[in-house]
């Protein structure tokens, strides 16, 4: 009776945490950056 291969993956996510942590910085940075450089300068 050998155990389930799930038990041992659901304790093994370490890619997760970075994954997401650059993900989101690929999509803020850039969105980021447009909102300051096409932000009109005549404003302030």
């Amino acid at each position: 009776m050998a155990l389930p291969a799930y038990r041992n993956t659901t304790r093994k996510e370490p890619r997760s945490g970075p994954s997401l942590v650059s993900t989101t910085l690929l999509i803020t940075a850039p969105a980021v950056f447009a909102v300051a450089v096409l932000r009109p300068r005549s404003s302030r």
